[in-house]
């Protein structure tokens, strides 16, 4: 990195500019940290400065934003260096306008840069980041800044999480004013900054925080406020949205005991496989733990001994779903996968508490839960979880682990790669007779079960069965 920063310094020298390095890539390098972009500023010559860059490194030039003169220089290697100019008339008060001290550093750069040991003496801390930096304390450099951006709320939280920082009182106290006017800020803006928060390993204290501190929930998911207002039957001893508060909390403590099971690697890699090509599962199956029971208040329905029921409630909760997709622009393939966890979430305590665990039930449990079968038998597992621990009825949950275990271990050995041999195709069995219609793929579905139980085995057998059941519905 430190050859690149110099190349760009003489670059700049070149063409007479002073450049800075600012930012996340100095917070990161101060950390320990390699950054995966570096952002640099010039009081003018942005433009000048990155096409030189580029051409240096036959690399690509995207323009950012005109007004700013912001440009992104996009290296092979995927390093992503963006160049703009100075918001404000001078480089203080361009990092006085930045959203917390940790950020608001730069460091000049020459061709004769310092040894890496030695810059941090270098930079220019106008607002005492690295100090809060060493001390772990995220700092708003102003109320200003706050109110420039209200996203800077859900990055302040998400930066203390990441980066294990406490928030100073008063910063706690702008964030608060801030997050109140985050209905005004582009849900992909939104959801940007959630996804980096859920995509951590551990960020249940600091999703709760928005919770309970800062009230961000409330202006985000739908229907939360009725969620804490429906009170559940005698297996829960919380409201809905305490037990879903509770479910993510499950969720993530699961996921870290993944890599002690033996199954724990394949459902790590099913894991990170990503939703239409790029987006990563993981931050939407968290919203989704958030989410799962949020139609319970529109079925709620109290039973004439007392009990609560909310029959229906997987399939109500599909509408604040969709909404919440909606608010936080999702991509058709995150959106799809939301509304199929909320939808199907129910299915495997289904399984579990008819009792018919044969390979048959088994299969069609697996063609409902689909190719998002791990992710909703961890979901499960983390509800039932949340469930049994507020109640302090742990000593019951242990049967459900070895169950979602048990289907876990039998989707990878048979089921994830299974396909039926497909003895017939839809054109066949109209061949045969069958007209065609809704009877075609039945009969298709069919003939996949029977194989999948061991009725066919061959090409003969497959004919044998097919005769006996168009002779049965005849």
């Amino acid at each position: 990195m430190w050859t690149l920063l110099r190349r760009i310094a003489h670059n700049a020298a070149h063409l007479g500019l002073d450049v800075y390095l600012v930012g996340g890539s100095l917070r990161d390098q101060i950390r320990g940290i390699t950054p995966q972009d570096l952002d640099f500023v010039v009081a003018s010559g942005a433009s000048l400065l990155a096409q030189r860059v580029a051409q240096e490194h036959q690399a690509k030039v995207v323009l950012l934003d005109e007004e700013r003169e912001t440009l992104r220089v996009v290296l092979k290697d995927g390093l992503h260096l963006d160049f703009c100019l100075f918001k404000g008339a001078t480089l203080e008060e361009d990092l006085w306008a930045r959203d917390f001290t940790i950020n608001s550093l730069a460091l000049p750069l020459h061709p004769h840069l310092p040894e890496e040991t030695s810059w941090p003496d270098k930079l220019i801390d106008p607002t005492g980041g690295y100090a809060d930096l060493s001390y772990g304390l995220l700092r708003a450099t102003s109320h200003q800044a706050m109110l420039d951006d209200p996203l800077r709320v859900l990055r302040g939280i998400r930066l203390a999480a990441e980066y294990h920082l406490t928030l100073v009182p008063e910063t706690g106290v702008l964030l608060r004013q801030g997050g109140r006017r985050l209905a005004d800020i582009a849900g992909e803006r939104i959801w940007q900054e959630l996804a980096r928060l859920l995509s951590l390993p551990v960020a249940y204290p600091w999703v709760e925080l928005m919770d309970r501190e800062f009230q961000l929930w409330h202006q985000l998911i739908p229907g939360r406020l009725r969620m804490e207002e429906t009170k559940q039957n005698y297996y829960h001893v919380e409201n809905v949205w305490h037990h879903c508060l509770r479910t993510y909390r499950c969720l993530e403590a699961i996921l870290q005991e993944l890599p002690t099971l033996a199954e724990g690697h394949l459902v790590l890699k099913a894991l990170q496989q990503p939703l239409g090509g790029s987006k990563a599962r993981l931050p939407v199956l968290k919203l989704a733990a958030l989410i799962h029971d949020v139609g319970k208040p529109d079925t709620a329905k109290t039973q004439p001994g007392g009990r609560i029921s909310f029959h229906g409630h997987s399939a109500a909760g599909l509408p604040y779903a969709s909404a919440l997709a909606d608010r936080l622009k999702l991509s058709n393939p995150e959106r799809d996968y939301l509304l199929h966890l909320v939808r199907q979430h129910m299915q495997p305590l289904h399984h579990y508490t008819n009792r018919d665990h044969s390979v048959l039930a088994t299969y069609r449990l697996f063609r409902t839960l689909g190719q998002e079968a791990v992710d909703l038998l961890l979901l499960s597992l983390a509800d039932l979880t949340a469930t049994f621990t507020a109640g302090e009825r742990l000593s019951e949950l242990a049967p459900y682990r070895s169950f979602i275990r048990n289907l876990l271990q039998q989707y990878f050995a048979h089921y994830r790669d299974w396909q039926p041999s497909k003895f017939f195709t839809g054109a066949d069995l109209i061949k045969r007779g069958v007209p065609a219609g809704p009877l075609v793929g039945e009969l298709l579905e069919k003939l996949a079960e029977a194989e999948i139980t061991g009725e066919i085995k061959d090409l003969p057998s497959a004919q044998r069965w097919l005769d006996q059941y168009l002779k049965t519905r005849t």
